[in-house]
């Protein structure tokens, strides 16, 4: 029997505008269980054309049903949709789509909604499930959006919060009390009690430290070194996420290092892929469960907010030419389709300049071409974007911003920190396991006359020197957001995820070292330095965590360059924008020259610096 399409068109005037709304209004994870919808249980099935297949089963008021999650199609602060086709339950299909009209008392948003009933039950339900309730709860949290966009509401959604337990919160009370005792700002531990006893569960499952610093208006790392704080006393539990290349999620997760495993699977992009410490492998953090219990099921996996990366994704069937109206911010972008390795990288130029009026995108079951038509004096603003699918079946096209989120703390960075180094000093990676590192600045140090020096003065006087040589150099590394890996004799290996915070580093070494030496008169030191930037791979080595590769092995041999007083560096180190940067807003003075190294076949062009 055909049953009757019911149609649901709903408007509401906020006054917000698009921008605004898009990253809360397109958090179908957050906005589902806000209007109480039920948890859902998702299956992906990978399919030979590239991505999966995503099935779900719910259930409400003890009626289960069955669907296929068709892929949501969207473009950034305009509008998405999704259809669900469902295979048991009383409804067969529905179809939503959201949009947002910009106006001059805001924006109008519209949510138009079909649905086709599978059967008598269907028929009679539906103009309470969807025409009253659904449009109900809808409105309620689409306006408690916009208040609190409006700043008349503390949050945007009405979420789920599981009560913390009196023994939870004696013991986050204690807890709390020994960051602020080691050092932690009593402000900020402030915040993290507060969070962890009134977050909403949705909020806690997945902590990023840097995300909550920025709303916090607090410094990253000081919120970083303080979750660190907090895993440590066992207020928190730290969790490593390894996450996909194509749509960032996180496909793997170990709450220790020597759990991590290189290769990794994805289900919803069906491709296997390696963690790497640079890009896809994110430091997260959950409350430990002596503190509070989270419960954080399953709402929606598929939204535009799931993959913020992504800013228009569109299905399009064969033959089919599509045509948008969209801005790109100037910027590198990838355009791609479902199909591993079928992509191309586009830049986006700054306004004012010759840009890209058209874009148009052809897309071949091997193949994704994309080419752009420019006109003087048109900005990104106007972008027209023509999508094409000339293969033989439905193709998913994407439009993603080609750089990885900036609030993530990579495990380079982290393990480069020295308050991790030394609070876990245990976390390695499983023996034999190797991690690749994309970039990574290398600095080696040593003393001029060290042994000289041993036996002019004694073992005992130079021993004191050099541990008291240790804790300053610590001290420059830790301030400058870099960790000391071992020290090997009287000479040191730190490491830095930034360049530039490294160089600042070795500056801060050679002009501070007067400092030191004025308090060891008798016995001043001399410091050599040599620094590298280039890939290595992290190991696990005499139950640490270490680095190997080309990149140290030169690094290593550049500060036997050094004369002492400066700091050598390589050409790769020279050529960083950043720190070319920093050279030219320094009195330093900069020798180029060339040499042979010892290990190596070929001659390299290196830097001397030295500070006025």
């Amino acid at each position: 029997m055909k049953w009757k399409v019911f149609k649901y068109p709903w408007r509401w005037q906020l006054k917000s505008s698009p921008e605004e709304l898009w990253p809360y209004v397109a958090d179908t994870h957050r906005f589902n269980q806000a209007t109480r919808l039920p948890e859902i249980e998702f299956t992906e099935i990978p399919l030979e054309i590239g991505g999966s297949r995503l099935m779900a089963r719910t259930s409400k008021l003890g009626i289960v049903v069955e669907y296929e999650d068709h892929p949501f199609e969207w473009v950034r602060e305009q509008e998405f949709s999704n259809v669900r086709a469902f295979e048991i339950g009383p409804v067969a299909r529905t179809y939503a789509r959201l949009t947002l009209e910009p106006n001059d008392a805001g924006t109008l948003l519209g949510y138009y909604v079909e649905v086709t009933p599978a059967n008598i039950m269907g028929l009679v339900g539906t103009p309470y499930q969807f025409g009253w309730e659904m449009r109900r709860n809808f409105e309620r949290v689409f306006r408690q959006i916009d208040d609190f966009l409006q700043g008349q509401v503390e949050e945007p959604f009405p979420l789920k919060s599981t009560a913390i337990r009196g023994s939870g919160r004696a013991r986050l009370s204690g807890l709390t009390e020994q960051l602020t005792a080691g050092g932690h700002q009593k402000k900020w531990v402030g915040h993290l009690a507060d969070l962890l006893t009134e977050g909403a569960d949705l909020n806690l499952a997945r902590m990023r430290p840097y995300e909550l610093a920025d709303t916090w208006g607090a410094p990253r790392r000081a919120i970083l070194e303080l979750f660190l704080s907090a895993a440590k006393l066992g207020v928190l539990n730290m969790r490593w996420d390894v996450m996909c290349p194509l749509c960032r999620g996180a496909k793997a997760t170990a709450p220790a290092l020597d759990e991590l495993r290189k290769g990794v699977h994805c289900p919803t992009c069906s491709i296997d892929y390696e963690a790497n410490f640079t890009q896809n492998v994110e430091l997260t953090f959950t409350p430990h469960p002596q503190i509070r219990a989270i419960g954080a099921g399953s709402y929606c996996i598929g939204g535009p907010m799931i993959t913020p990366h992504i800013l228009i994704h569109q299905a399009v069937q064969p033959g089919e030419a599509r045509t948008l109206h969209t801005r790109l911010e100037p910027g590198n972008y990838r355009v791609r389709t479902q199909r591993p390795g079928v992509e191309q990288w586009l830049e986006m130029r700054g306004e004012g300049e010759y840009e890209i009026g058209q874009l148009s995108i052809q897309a071949s079951a091997e193949r994704i071409q994309a080419t752009s038509q420019r006109e003087d004096g048109v900005t990104s603003e106007g972008l027209t974007l023509v999508m094409a699918n000339n293969a033989p079946y439905a193709q998913r096209i994407y439009v993603e911003r080609s750089e990885w989120y900036t609030d993530a703390v990579t495990a380079a960075e982290v393990t480069t920190l020295q308050h991790f180094r030394e609070l876990f000093s245990d976390e390695v990676l499983r023996p034999g396991e190797e991690i690749g590192i994309e970039g990574m600045t290398i600095l080696f140090s040593d003393l001029v006359g060290s042994t000289a020096m041993y036996g002019r003065v004694g073992d005992a006087p130079s021993y004191a020197l050099v541990r008291d040589q240790f804790a300053f150099l610590q001290r420059i590394v830790r301030e400058h957001d870099g960790a000391i890996v071992k020290t090997i004799g009287d000479a040191i290996m730190a490491v830095f995820v930034d360049p530039a915070q490294g160089m600042r580093a070795a500056f801060a070494i050679q002009r501070e070292i007067e400092d030191f030496n004025a308090l060891h008169p008798d016995l001043p030191l001399t410091i050599k330095l040599g620094m590298h930037h280039g890939p290595c791979i992290a190991v696990n080595l005499h139950d640490r965590l270490d680095y190997f590769g080309t990149t140290v092995n030169l690094a290593a041999r550049l500060e036997g360059q050094s004369k002492g007083g400066d700091v050598v560096i390589s050409e790769s180190l020279r050529g960083d924008p950043a720190v070319a940067e920093l050279l030219e807003s320094m009195a330093v003075d900069v020798e180029r020259y060339e040499t042979p190294i010892k290990g190596f076949d070929e001659h390299f062009v290196l830097y001397r610096l030295t500070l006025h």
